[in-house]
């Protein structure tokens, strides 16, 4: 009997929302890569068809296919990084299909994707970062705004959140107790399935402090702890898109949010902290993760450890 490659994915993402429990953001990856797929490989619609000489067809095609992007710019194929990241998710589809019997042989076994190689810098420079500053606290659009702009900003640098842990946050997440000041990510809106804590920086503290006396100064009573600007509910992620596209503007940084997560680990590990502590700050589950995150540290950024090394006794 012949089995329906793309029946039996329906299969697989109605597991992984009732089952398993994945976020929504997970659920449209593994859609948009296996779209991909189905379009790029339209001769594959049986399981029987899955060999590791169809995924090498596939991964020729979407490495030499040319593109347009932007105004008539011409592109061809995919970064290593993105290629790297559609053989997991299908692998992971693959894998699924093993387990439920549907196939015997993972096409993918005998496959080894380039690991991509991080030139780029992801992390904000130290004057990045005082620009961004700045455009928020030069153009503030009321007291209130201002107060959450400028804690928002304190508590994307000094916590490394992802934009659903970030923009989640309810008010009962924070403990600011005097010693015992910890910010919990909840496991429904990490990407890990698992809580963390995160001990909270004074600074943040501060902004925290003056931004939450500030809302209930405006009567809001929403458990979310970032505010919309016009209704007493929580800021919507189009609402979160609109503020990043205006201090893009404002500030002259072109900047998306998970570059103030890169910015956070590398911090982390210019204080000296271990990459096992930055590892559970972040939510990771392997150390590896953690040190893409940690690609735009340089020399310079070494300069001062190798100058305290010692030979003598």
């Amino acid at each position: 009997m012949k089995k329906d490659i793309k029946q039996l994915f329906e299969k697989y993402i109605d597991e992984c929302i009732n089952s398993r429990g994945l976020r929504p953001e997970t659920i449209k990856g593994y859609k948009a890569v296996f779209d991909h797929f189905s379009t790029m490989m339209s001769e594959v619609v049986e399981v029987e068809s899955l060999t590791a000489e169809t995924m090498n067809l596939f991964f020729k095609r979407i490495r030499t296919r040319k593109r347009i992007v932007g105004k008539d710019t011409e592109k061809i194929g995919l970064e290593d990084s993105t290629i790297k990241t559609y053989g997991n998710k299908l692998n992971a589809f693959f894998v699924w299909l093993i387990k439920r019997g549907f196939m015997t042989k993972n096409p993918l076994d005998t496959i080894q994707l380039k690991f991509p190689q991080y030139n780029d810098q992801r992390a904000l420079k130290p004057e990045e970062v005082h620009k961004i500053i700045s455009a928020v606290s030069l153009n503030p659009k009321d007291s209130l705004m201002l107060k959450r702009d400028t804690m928002m900003l304190y508590l994307l640098l000094l916590c490394g959140l992802r934009s659903g842990e970030f923009i989640s946050l309810r008010l009962d997440d924070f403990d600011m107790q005097k010693g015992k000041e910890i910010l919990t990510v909840r496991a429904e809106t990490s990407k890990s399935k698992r809580s963390r804590n995160i001990p909270i920086h004074p600074t943040l503290l501060v902004y925290l402090r003056e931004y939450i006396e500030e809302r209930d100064k405006h009567g809001y009573k929403t458990e979310y702890l970032i505010v919309s600007s016009a209704q007493d509910k929580g800021l919507s992620r189009h609402g979160l898109k609109h503020w990043v596209k205006r201090l893009n503007q404002l500030s002259g940084v072109k900047f998306h949010l998970h570059r103030f997560r890169h910015t956070f680990a590398c911090n982390c590990a210019k204080a000296n902290m271990s990459i096992i502590k930055i590892r559970d700050l972040m939510g990771h589950r392997s150390v590896k993760m953690t040190e893409v995150y940690l690609r735009s540290l340089g020399c310079e950024d070494c300069r001062d450890d190798i100058k305290r090394m010692k030979f003598d006794n």
